[in-house]
Formats: C-alpha cells, sequence, structure tokens
C-alpha cells in the first residue's frame, strides 16, 4: 500500500508540473546548484589519466557506463574521450558500453543490431557507430565491446536466457576479470552488473525467481541481414524498488575492491567486477539484497 501511494505522489507531482521524468527533473535541479561550488575544468587526457592511477591499466577489460550531460566542466569532445580510453587500454585491452535501444520495451519492434541508435547516452552512442565495433544481440541490455575479447563478451547475448546470465557479455565481463565504471552518474550507482547474481541465483531463490517469470520473444536482424528469433525471461510479478543508497555495499563490501571519488563535479565508480558478482551473490544467499521492497525471502 505504501509503494502503491508513492508512485500516485509522483504521478501527481508530474501532471501538476508538467514533468515527463520526475527523476531527470530532481537531478537537473541538482545539477543547478552544484554548478555554484565545482568549476575545475579538466581534458579527456585528465580524467582518462585519474582511471589509470585508480586501477585500470594496458590490457583491462572495461565496461563503461557514463552520463556526459553532467560534463559541464569537461573540455573536449565525446570522440577524445573514447580514444583516450582505447589508448590506456591498448590492443590487449577491450572497451564495453552499454548499447540498448530506446524501445527496448516493446516486444513487436524488431531489433536491428547493426543500425538501431542506443539509448544509453552520448559516449555509447558514438561509441558504437565507430568502426570494428561489436554489437551483442539482445533486445533489453545489448552491449557494444571494442578490442581484443569483443568476439567474446557479445557473441552469446542471443542465445541468454535472461539478459544477465552466463552468455550474457556481463557475466563475462565479470569472469575475465574485468572493471564496472560509472562516470557522472550519481554517487552510489553501481552499474548494470548488479543484476548477474540476480539471474545466476534465480534457480536457488524464489526472491530472484520471480524477477524473471514471463518469456518473451523479440525478432533481431543481424549483421548479415537475416531474421533471428530469440525468447529470454523477463518481467517481475511484481515491482523490485532499490534502496536509494547503497548501504549494502558500504557495510559488507571490501573497500580495496572498489572506488568511489569525486573528480571536479562527477563522480567515479569502479569496481572489480568479479568481485562485486560473487560478493552480491553471497549477500543475497545470506538475505541482504539491494532492494528495500518486497523484502527478501527463501
Amino acid at each position: 500500500m505504501f509503494y502503491k501511494l508513492q508512485k500516485n505522489v509522483a504521478a501527481t507531482i508530474k501532471k501538476t508540473f508538467g514533468i515527463a521524468d520526475l527523476n531527470l527533473y530532481v537531478r537537473m535541479k541538482k545539477q543547478r546548484i552544484e554548478k555554484l561550488f565545482f568549476h575545475k575544468k579538466y581534458s579527456a587526457k585528465d580524467l582518462v589519466g585519474e582511471l589509470v592511477r585508480l586501477g585500470m591499466k594496458p590490457g583491462s577489460v572495461v565496461l563503461v557506463h557514463c552520463a556526459m550531460n553532467n560534463f559541464y566542466n569537461y573540455q573536449g569532445s565525446v570522440d577524445e574521450l573514447i580514444d583516450e580510453l582505447l589508448q590506456a587500454l591498448g590492443p590487449q585491452g577491450t572497451l564495453c558500453m552499454p548499447a540498448y535501444p530506446y524501445d527496448k520495451n516493446n516486444v513487436d519492434k524488431v531489433f536491428d543490431v547493426r543500425n538501431d541508435k542506443t539509448a544509453a547516452g552520448l559516449l555509447a552512442e558514438t561509441f558504437r557507430k565507430r568502426n570494428g565495433v561489436k554489437r551483442s544481440m539482445n533486445k533489453l541490455h545489448s552491449v557494444c565491446a571494442y578490442g581484443l575479447r569483443a568476439d567474446e563478451i557479445v557473441g552469446e547475448h542471443h542465445l541468454s536466457e535472461t539478459c544477465f546470465d552466463e552468455k550474457s557479455p556481463f557475466y563475462k565481463i565479470a569472469q575475465l576479470g574485468g572493471i564496472s565504471i560509472a562516470l557522472g552518474l550519481p554517487k552510489y550507482y553501481i552499474g548494470t552488473l548488479e543484476h548477474v547474481e540476480e539471474s545466476l541465483l534465480r534457480s536457488q531463490l524464489l526472491f530472484f525467481k520471480n524477477k524473471f517469470t514471463t518469456p518473451m520473444t523479440f525478432t533481431y536482424i543481424d549483421y548479415n541481414g537475416d531474421f533471428l528469433y530469440h525468447t529470454m525471461y523477463t518481467k517481475a510479478n511484481q515491482s523490485y524498488i532499490r534502496s536509494h543508497t547503497t548501504k549494502l555495499v558500504n557495510q559488507y563490501f571490501d573497500k580495496g575492491k572498489y572506488t568511489r571519488e569525486r573528480f571536479s563535479n562527477i563522480w567515479i565508480n569502479m569496481f572489480d567486477a568479479k568481485y562485486l558478482v560473487d560478493r552480491l551473490s553471497e549477500l543475497a544467499l545470506e538475505g541482504k539484497t539491494l532492494y528495500k521492497h518486497p523484502k527478501f525471502y527463501n
């Protein structure tokens, strides 16, 4: 009842003030205030240099989530940032970014892996269009990759039973000892890898099994122009509401396995991907999750 009331209140506020996305509206208001305090300018080289200092190195497998609308102190282009990331990773490294399409929830819309734009932000869309970048065939959580392990990471996503299982790029990035990086996103942002343990434990924990209840069949156009059909389990019977802060991370994670720091006005979050998945799995088996609703049960 409480959560239904929350939704009704939010809907009333949006209708009254003509706000399409309440979370986006709050972030924009917050950004106006932040601009009064954070003025340090930085280049692509500065930012990537900081990532290297924090642990990214040549040969790393890296998954980057990025909100460039918060990069108001950044002096450079999107391509310059991608170039610096690739240069830092070197020929043995692999750069990955989310690449889900705008209409991902429209089951009737054919997903063209070659041409459909991504709704994952300007950095991800610019990266997607680069020569040599590979994209996984998955309507709900496609991933783009470039580098030594790109084919291995994205090649089986159209065979997944869920978006995040053992054939998904997210699981493979973790198993390859990758790094999950968030730039310009909220302070406590973890990233898409947080869903991997939900898929891995769905046969053991009813709490997660209920997140993957509905089989849905999607139609894809692959790189050869051929049509493929893919059925995945998705859509929960009930709403899963996240906690607003990641107290779970603060209380139960090894602080040597992740970094959270402010760089100019943006937050940088870096996680050891395998540790993130493994630790969330361990905690879930103890009845501790990132969700405040519903309450955990076996």
